[in-house]
């Protein structure tokens, strides 16, 4: 059965579609089968895997071929009312492959917001519009038969930064999500109100499931486990965070201590805090560090943009293609030794993740 793996803050802006490409890899490097799902509708996680110049390009060849297996005509057969099941008795296209023969894509497509749009009403008036009461939940349970038809070991949702029906089923139905943020005043806004708005997800699809016990209402399991949030984004000064990060990442660590954690324990909606400073201590030789700190992740300057251009993470860009870009001397020195602390923080984030989730 495929692990799923969500990262979300409605909050954008934080990194999250980069963590998602970069962690993926990261996992299947270390044997693991993995499906990115891009749930955003503005794709670009879906960019960074086919390349930036095809989305310029135009990609109508792309979503129009039979070949390929797109969330667009998933989209187009639910909102049609069409069922999970029957989706899956058709030869639908292949995933999209990475440059990685362990990672793989199913590609955006912008309809998914009209899907959001269908799920948010469906989870209010279900309870009186029984021809509705599946749609919330066939989403998820289309998602899981794909990976499961593919031998998926883990699937990770990017998920656009709002607080929709889709992403509401996406997180709920997922087995485990983080959340990424950066160290500013909104990220910290935006840790008190997801303690807010994930009980009431909580709440609202408790509800939902009493009153729709179906098969694709089931896929709902409204249980996913925290295992704690990403910090990135900031600037360092050897080897740490500059003052001025280094105070919102310390006030977001404090709110997710001592406001986030206590509402998702009411809920049973987190991995146990002794459980994730294990596998931290297991793999953190440096001790900065705790639960739920999953990794401290600095900005990745002028590396993401020779990343965005390969289509591969800036853990795995090479000298010569740094030397290519243009950098020589100190820079291509101090791009180099980025590239390999990176490395080092997404393999310790990935067997992290793994200990977690096994």
């Amino acid at each position: 059965m495929p692990k799923s793996i969500c990262f979300f803050n409605h909050k954008g802006g934080v990194s999250k579609t980069t963590t998602t490409f970069n962690l993926g890899w990261s996992l299947a490097e270390q044997g693991k089968k993995v499906l990115m799902v891009d749930l955003d509708s503005q794709c670009n996680l879906t960019g960074m895997v086919l390349g930036y110049d095809k989305i310029d390009d135009g990609l109508d060849a792309f979503y129009n071929s039979r070949d390929n297996l797109t969330l667009g005509p998933i989209v187009e057969f639910l909102i049609n009312g069409g069922q999970p099941e029957a989706y899956l008795q058709s030869d639908n296209g292949k995933l999209h492959p990475t440059l990685h023969e362990n990672l793989l894509l199913l590609p955006g497509h912008l309809d998914v917001s009209d899907l959001d749009s269908q799920i948010s009403v469906s989870l209010k008036i279900a309870a009186g519009i029984p021809a509705t009461r599946n749609i919330p939940g066939n989403l998820p349970k289309i998602l899981q038969l794909i990976a499961e038809r593919n031998n998926i070991d883990y699937i990770l949702y990017d998920l656009s930064p709002n607080v929709g029906g889709l992403n509401e089923v996406i997180l709920m139905s997922s087995d485990y999500f983080i959340v990424p943020v950066a160290p500013d005043f909104f990220c910290w806004q935006a840790i008190r109100s997801l303690a807010k708005n994930i009980p009431r997800w909580h709440r609202e699809l408790t509800m939902f499931k009493e009153n729709n016990d179906g098969n694709s209402a089931q896929s709902i399991k409204n249980s996913p486990k925290f295992l704690g949030m990403i910090q990135q984004r900031y600037r360092p000064r050897k080897g740490a965070p500059v003052k001025s990060f280094e105070k919102w990442m310390t006030a977001i660590r404090d709110a997710v201590d001592k406001i986030l954690v206590p509402n998702l324990e009411k809920i049973d909606c987190i991995m146990p805090r002794a459980n994730v400073q294990e596998a931290i201590d297991l793999t953190n030789g440096t001790g900065d560090l705790s639960a739920y700190d999953l990794a401290h992740i600095s900005d990745f300057n002028s590396l993401i943009a020779i990343s965005q251009q390969l289509a591969t993470p800036v853990f795995s860009i090479s000298d010569q293609q740094i030397k290519e870009s243009g950098q020589f001397g100190h820079a291509l020195s101090t791009m180099k030794a980025s590239r390999d602390s990176f490395d080092g923080q997404f393999k310790g984030l990935a067997q992290r993740v793994l200990n977690l989730t096994s």
